[in-house]
């Protein structure tokens, strides 16, 4: 069983007082640690506790010579709470000797019940999960566990823009392409001058201008898509040793796919434009001026016909394992039903899913997505929510709200088991506002603490939430750490902590308030033409006038 899974267990047959991480206690300085420990546990003391309540300890992380249990006991003594209430889960399979290293500490007869749990899947683990890193070649291991620059994406998968762009991936940044789908099919771009140089830089340890924002997330603790790729397409490390001397690879086949087939969207967010949304077509026109309008189409389409990206992914079907749908708003794309559709006659129900949507539409033409995902085994939903209420409706203008919170209790109500999260991009505009829309949709039941995965704004750069002000940055530091306090008890597996963490980080890296001033002037400009107030709405940024 599984740490989640132990976790639930207990709060289903005990009245669990509260979850607490232990986990949390390697992250602070040793002079927090103790001071930390004493106030979680005296805010669980009770002067008398009923048969069935329970307080749930989990702990994944390396204990070094018992300190942090040995902290726990005394603290459990100090406060007087009775060890027969306290359960210890934990990924450590010592579960014998640290039963008897409590026993020789406490002055309780009574004793903590441990569970031993395996590890499961560990979200901030960088360990590929089909393949064991001891059934690797030391090169591989390395490429996979140690290397600041491999990405397995280059061996497995291409992705490309709706303006025929193509990227080694989704993360890639934009100035740097390697290829055009519109002039070239799939199979010409694989071996592309700029792809093979990209996979000779990652073999050899040369940072690559394209991967900028991976190392950019990693300096800041984020786990980037680099080490995703690698986490989950590990297993596909063999091919490395197909690869030439020049880079170029002759096997092609794509386990991975990722194809934005246009820029098909009904809302205009904030943070977005023309190339990925057809709703911002208006907008732009009367930002850019001149002749823009005649030279820019509504739609656009990646590949060199509206079929032609379909048409070259179809002798890809015996290959495909994981499917990242995107936009665009994936779920108004007939591609994405007719993939779903071919999908289910193959019975590829094997193939995992994984979205990012706006969640505003889950149908087209009278078929409910909600009805295709029940037949897959592996669904993963990420809403790309930044807000709620008016907020959500300002940022992702279009939204309405109301649909958006039907939706996901429609959702809850017809395929229950498929994996939900909030996927926020997160920058100036929703920073100090998104622990409350998260904790408000938690408190709602339409969201589990954990689930919530901190999409980092990187570009464009007006946006970023290190262009605070000292004063501003120092208000967000204060939410964000008020809510991790909340977060760390109900987030054992740390998914979304680790987000709020990173941010932290991120937002004391640099320093980007020169940029302030460009951030008002784009803000008003398409407040004027969209005829909106932002202080109206976000009232909070007048701090930053």
């Amino acid at each position: 069983m599984r740490l989640q899974e132990k976790i639930e267990y207990y709060q289903k047959n005990y009245n669990v007082i509260q979850v607490v991480d232990l986990d949390h206690w390697h992250t602070l300085k040793p002079f927090q640690q103790d001071p930390w420990l004493l106030r979680t546990l005296q805010d669980l003391h009770q002067a008398e506790y009923q048969e069935k309540q329970r307080i749930v300890l989990t702990m994944s992380q390396p204990d070094t010579n018992n300190r942090m249990l040995a902290s726990l006991v005394r603290m459990l003594n100090q406060v007087d709470i009775t060890l027969f209430f306290v359960v210890l889960i934990t990924t450590h399979d010592d579960v014998q000797q640290m039963q008897q290293f409590i026993q020789e500490k406490s002055l309780d007869t009574s004793s903590i019940t441990i569970e031993y749990c395996n590890t499961g899947y560990q979200y901030n683990s960088a360990d590929p999960v089909k393949v064991s890193l001891k059934d690797l070649t030391r090169q591989q291991e390395h490429l996979l566990s140690k290397s600041n620059t491999f990405c397995i994406y280059p061996w497995i998968h291409l992705h490309a823009y709706p303006t025929g762009a193509a990227y080694p991936c989704c993360h890639a940044e934009m100035p740097y392409p390697v290829g055009d789908v519109r002039t070239d099919t799939l199979k010409q771009v694989w071996n592309s001058s700029a792809m093979k140089q990209l996979r000779v830089d990652m073999l050899t340890e040369t940072p690559n201008s394209a991967c900028t924002r991976c190392y950019e997330q990693e300096e800041s603790g984020f786990f980037s898509g680099r080490k995703s790729a690698n986490k989950h397409h590990g297993h596909h490390v063999d091919r490395v040793a197909e690869t030439h001397e020049d880079g170029s690879l002759e096997r092609f086949e794509m386990t991975y796919w990722d194809i934005r087939f246009s820029n098909l969207c009904n809302l205009s967010c904030r943070s977005c434009g023309h190339i990925f949304s057809s709703s911002w077509y208006q907008d732009q026109a009367k930002l850019a001026g001149g002749d823009w309008k005649d030279r820019n189409k509504v739609l656009n389409y990646a590949g060199r016909t509206e079929t032609d990206m379909w048409e070259q992914l179809v002798p890809h079907l015996d290959h495909v394992e994981q499917i990242y749908f995107a936009g665009g708003e994936p779920l108004l794309m007939e591609e994405h039903y007719n993939i779903l559709e071919e999908l289910v006659k193959r019975k590829r129900f094997d193939v995992r899913l994984v979205y990012n949507t706006n969640f505003t539409h889950t149908e087209l033409k009278g078929v409910s997505v909600f009805e295709y995902w029940k037949q897959f085994r592996s669904v993963a939903i990420g809403a790309s929510l930044d807000a709620s209420g008016a907020r959500g409706e300002y940022i992702r203008k279009g939204t309405d709200w109301a649909v958006v919170e039907q939706n996901r209790r429609d959702m809850m109500s017809i395929c229950p088991d498929v994996d939900f999260y909030i996927s926020p991009t997160l920058s100036i505009m929703n920073a100090l506002h998104l622990p409350d829309f998260h904790r408000d949709w938690v408190e709602k039941g339409l969201l589990k603490p954990q689930d919530l995965n901190v999409n980092i704004l990187q570009d464009p750069p007006s946006y970023r939430i290190d262009i605070a002000s000292p004063e501003y940055k120092q208000q967000i530091k204060e939410k964000f750490q008020a809510h991790l306090e909340w977060l760390r008890p109900l987030d054992p597996l740390r998914r979304a902590t680790v987000g709020f963490e990173s941010a932290l980080n991120y937002l004391e890296s640099t320093d980007n308030s020169h940029l302030i001033p460009k951030f008002w002037s784009k803000t008003q400009q398409l407040d004027e033409i969209r005829k909106e107030n932002i202080l109206n709405i976000i009232p909070e940024l007048k701090a930053l006038i």
